[in-house]
This record gives structure tokens, sequence and C-alpha cells, in this order.
């Protein structure tokens, strides 16, 4: 498989925050799923991608698409109870909603 993407400053700084590894994101975005779609972005259509680390940890993904057949991680995180139901691709609604 031909690795063409690129990973935005603030996904590498998200990344680092989260001591995330390129492997852990390659692996996610591999087995991963799209789970929000963003059509409307403006820097172009992307995609929120719920996958899993090389050790299991889920990580969500913005994954948008350049020409040339290249992606662009946009950004990336380790997500939490607080905002994801357990399956990690369904957000809790707010209680003010």
């Amino acid at each position: 498989m031909e690795e063409r993407y690129e990973v935005s400053h603030h996904a590498e700084q998200e990344r680092r925050n989260d001591n995330l590894f390129i492997e852990d994101i390659e692996m996610a975005i591999l087995n991963g799923e799209i789970i929000e779609p963003y059509p409307d972005d403006p820097r172009g259509p992307s995609y929120l991608v719920c996958g899993y680390s090389k050790t299991g940890w889920p990580v969500h993904i913005v994954v948008g698409f350049l020409p040339g057949n290249w992606c662009r991680i946009i950004t990336v995180y380790v997500p939490n109870l607080d905002c994801w139901e357990s399956d990690w691709k369904t957000r809790k609604r707010r209680k003010d909603q």
C-alpha cells in the first residue's frame, strides 16, 4: 500500500498530546469506519473515522482528501466517555438539548 497522506500541524500536536504514534493513526484508519461525514467542511469534504490503535485504544481521526488521491489527517484524538457512548461511535446528547 502506498502511503499518500499528510498530517496537519494541528493533528500532529493532538497526536502528541494523546501519546499516539503514527502507527496508531494508520492502524485506526485501516481498521476503522466512517462515523460522521462533514460534506460542508470549509476545508473540503471530510469524515470522522473511528478506529483502534495497536494497543486497542479508540482513536478518532478527521480525514480530508486532497488532489492526486492524497489524504490529509486534519485532527486526531482519543475520545472520552464524557462526549461519546461506550461504542465510541455515538455522540452523547448534551443535557440542554
